[in-house]
């Protein structure tokens, strides 16, 4: 069902996204294409996206959620207890040298993934470029060719730099990365997502109901998905206050966590940014230098929080512009 709120297994739950299922599906089936990278701002439908098109083929796979990972240690565990769980067997442990660290690669499990062409899936993975695990990419990439690597994030800017773009001294740059993109449905798509939806739910959605809920959700597959979850046991105008309310706090907090120490200046720039703005318009509202305006914008955009189209400054989450 469209509105079940929890991530897509099934392609016959996940709508729309058939031309972009296609081409990572050829990507995957791809020999020559060693790793794919999938940006989009955050719930636009990413990790759905991988699980249904790996099912669909019937792929043996490994997941790994970056977000759980806070050392070196804890990488290196999860990927060798998720190969104990398919091989049952402990794994020899090895010394890798000649990256800058001494790693503990798991050979024989990696040599058991290589042999039975496994997908390695980092969902998030520019959270580990602070704990410089883009080696560990880098070296699997290099010695198991037969392991195909997916890497998916939301702050696309920070995870084109994990892949070590216009940077020669990064453990992955110049590996060939075949790159895919999610993004909003238009008002077409989110009106036949929430009405395909309801018939699926059995509840009449009203045209006017739709038409407010693509409005104040723009298109975000995630909220809309909210919100007609919410529709199976509210009206209308309940279920958009409660996707609103919850989704801006939710928002909120992954903002929040984001400025760290500088909250209070990310949020006067978020601020001066809300219904979109030059960045003249924003540089009169910020005591600060050119230069530190640049870096903070720069990094506004790389996580995901900011998009600039032709010129204009925009807040991409509009649950987060609510918030502020």
């Amino acid at each position: 069902m469209y509105f079940n709120p929890q991530v897509k297994d099934n392609r016959n739950d996940f709508f729309n996204f058939e031309v972009i299922q296609e081409e990572l599906k050829k990507a995957i089936l791809d020999k020559n294409t060693p790793l794919i990278a999938i940006y989009g701002l955050r719930r636009t439908g990413k990790t759905s996206l991988i699980r249904v098109v790996l099912n669909s083929m019937s792929k043996k796979f490994i997941w790994i959620d970056s977000r759980d990972i806070s050392s070196r240690d804890d990488f290196y565990k999860t990927l060798s207890d998720e190969i104990d769980k398919l091989k049952r067997f402990k794994i020899d442990k090895f010394t890798l040298k000649g990256v800058g660290l001494s790693l503990n690669f798991m050979k024989k499990g990696l040599d058991y993934l290589n042999k039975h062409k496994f997908v390695l899936v980092i969902d998030e993975a520019q959270l580990l470029k602070r704990l410089h695990l883009d080696n560990s990419v880098a070296f699997i990439y290099d010695n198991f060719p037969n392991i195909k690597i997916i890497v998916s994030g939301s702050e696309s800017g920070m995870l084109k730099t994990f892949l070590g773009k216009n940077n020669a001294k990064a453990p992955l740059y110049g590996r060939a990365v075949f790159e895919l993109q999610t993004g909003r449905l238009n008002k077409e798509n989110g009106f036949t997502f929430l009405k395909e939806g309801s018939k699926q739910a059995k509840i009449n959605f009203t045209d006017e109901e739709i038409m407010t809920a693509i409005k104040d959700l723009d298109g975000i597959i995630g909220w809309l998905t909210k919100y007609g979850w919410y529709r199976l046991k509210y009206a209308p105008k309940e279920s958009l206050r409660r996707t609103i309310e919850e989704g801006s706090a939710l928002a909120k907090e992954e903002f929040v966590k984001f400025a760290s120490k500088a909250e209070t200046r990310y949020k006067k720039i978020m601020k001066s940014i809300k219904g979109g703005a030059r960045w003249d318009e924003i540089k009169k509202q910020m005591q600060i230098s050119d230069k530190q305006l640049d870096s903070m914008m720069n990094r506004l955009i790389d996580s995901g929080f900011v998009e600039k189209i032709e010129g204009v400054y925009t807040i991409a989450d509009p649950l987060l512009e609510a918030s502020l």
